[in-house]
């Protein structure tokens, strides 16, 4: 298992590693003329394609392939990640409308619950609206999109309904919790954290500290998702 995490989370990695890559040559290429415009366009796409291969070759190891074996299956299954972003993308849409509804209509939501129950404040209650929204969109249902695309990969002849299930098994949404709690939304308070620190080097060299430890947590918790939702032995349970 360790094994297989430190495989996972390396592919991954180099995915990070590419993928910053290529958004830094981005925003450091000017959009003058013809040529940069083409060249950006060029960077979104290799952007794009580095993403697909490190999630589909990690996906790939993480279901106990061999490392060649998941470099070609990732570079021939570019479009079944396309497709399983599918579901991703239709679930943050849907769940930025809900947050914006909310959002706009916190007013009469709080009169309502004034006029009903007497609760005058609801501050409580609109922030733990705010995370679940987070939960479902970085627990819930992205560990719906990996195991589809495990799916897709592995080129499983199972009913439509045995991806689903094994990603919201009991267990994959438990470690998808965690991972979410534990290596997602804590560590990204750090990002926020302003100590009062001299303003010499010491400043950003901690602030480097910080950003970096939260990305190598965040690449943890990604490497831990994609196990637990792509590995088959779940549905079955």
């Amino acid at each position: 298992m360790i094994a297989r995490f430190l495989t996972v989370a390396g592919a991954l990695g180099l995915g990070v590693a590419l993928c910053g890559g290529f958004y830094w040559m981005f925003l450091n290429t000017p959009e003058s003329n013809t040529l940069t415009l083409t060249t950006s366009a060029l960077l979104v796409v290799a952007f794009a394609i580095a993403a697909a291969l490190a999630v589909n070759a990690a996906v790939l190891l993480a279901r106990g392939a061999a490392l060649r074996s998941a470099v070609r299956g990732a570079a021939r299954g570019v479009l079944w990640f396309v497709l399983a972003l599918g579901p991703l993308a239709a679930a943050w849409w849907a769940i930025g409308q809900m947050d914006g509804w909310v959002a706009r209509h916190a007013g009469e939501i709080n009169a309502w619950f004034i006029a009903r129950f007497g609760w005058a404040d609801i501050s409580r209650l609109l922030e733990a609206q705010v995370w679940v929204s987070r939960w479902l969109r970085w627990a819930v249902f992205p560990v719906l999109s990996l195991s589809f695309l495990a799916t897709l990969l592995t080129n499983e002849g199972t009913s439509p309904g045995a991806w689903v299930r094994r990603a919201w098994h009991w267990r994959t949404l438990g470690v998808a919790t965690l991972v979410f709690i534990l290596l997602f939304a804590l560590p990204w308070q750090l990002t926020e954290w302003r100590p009062d620190l001299p303003p010499t080097w010491i400043e950003p060299t901690a602030a480097a500290l910080r950003l970096g430890l939260a990305l190598l947590l965040a690449l943890a918790g990604a490497a831990i998702m994609i196990i637990v939702s792509a590995e088959d032995r779940v549905a079955n349970d």
